[in-house]
């Protein structure tokens, strides 16, 4: 028995095997949401990075977030494999190629974007109670988190360490975050998600607060992200108030960054 799915990023349907046995999930979101909808024993392997929630850190990984071993893939041979788009895009071309089921989703320009992939996977895995139940959990929270609009709002700068620093704009859930908490991003007017900041701009919108995230919190990166802001000339940021989070943290898209990472930045930032 199968059923038919539409997916809007493929504009076609796929067909899947009913019921499904063998995930693989190739996003970390994705990852999240499923073993939130009571499924993770479905999971037999994902990406390296997806170590949410604890459960998902013993799943067998099958790579890195764009490139697969395809011999471990072939012996699961999964009735289902969820991907993003944006940078697994090739990944995702490759794979449906092979002739693997594979269902992309859409990357969250906001925070209505991982709620909607909640009920998008939910969908797919036939989870529909448990994906409407954690949808309104998500809501519910969302909604008490939410600040009244303020006459002066807090301006914010968000720098994650990618590689190098990368800064977000308007269509991020990132930045609508920081808009949900009563406050606003320096760069929330850019219409790109993700780039480069330019150093100047950063000291002519002048921030209240800065927050740095690196790959992973140690001493070291505080005050190698010190030592940064002096080599690009960025001495007056020094004097504001710096906060880091613990990495990779604001920039996870799952359901987590609203019931963890929006309750830190409300209690430590907008306290």
């Amino acid at each position: 028995m199968s059923i038919r799915v539409y997916n809007p990023l493929q504009d076609d349907y796929i067909r899947i095997p009913k019921p499904i046995t063998k995930i693989v999930s190739l996003d970390p979101a994705s990852t999240e949401i499923i073993f939130l909808l009571g499924l993770g024993d479905k999971v037999k392997a994902t990406d390296a990075f997806s170590y949410r929630p604890e459960e998902a850190r013993r799943t067998l990984k099958v790579g890195s977030y764009t490139h697969v071993n395809m011999d471990i893939l072939e012996q699961i041979n999964p009735d289902i494999i969820f991907t993003t788009a944006g940078a697994q895009k090739e990944l995702t071309r490759k794979l449906i190629g092979l002739g693997f089921n594979v269902y992309p989703l859409p990357v969250p320009t906001n925070i209505a974007g991982i709620l909607n992939n909640v009920l998008l996977i939910g969908n797919v895995l036939g989870a529909y109670q448990n994906a409407r139940e954690l949808y309104y959990n998500l809501y519910t929270i969302i909604n008490e988190l939410k600040v009244g609009r303020f006459k002066n709002k807090l301006k914010v700068y968000v720098e994650l360490d990618l590689g190098g620093p990368i800064t977000v704009g308007f269509p991020t859930h990132i930045s609508d975050g920081i808009s949900l908490l009563g406050s606003i991003n320096i760069f929330d007017d850019v219409s790109e998600a993700y780039f480069t900041p330019n150093d100047d701009e950063i000291l002519k919108r002048n921030p209240d607060i800065l927050i740095y995230e690196p790959k992973k919190l140690t001493d070291y990166e505080k005050e190698r992200f010190y030592s940064i802001l002096q080599q690009r000339g960025l001495f007056q940021l020094l004097s504001k108030r710096i906060i880091f989070t613990k990495g990779d943290y604001l920039a996870h898209m799952g359901p987590s960054f609203i019931t963890d990472a929006l309750i830190w930045l409300k209690s430590v930032v907008f306290s």
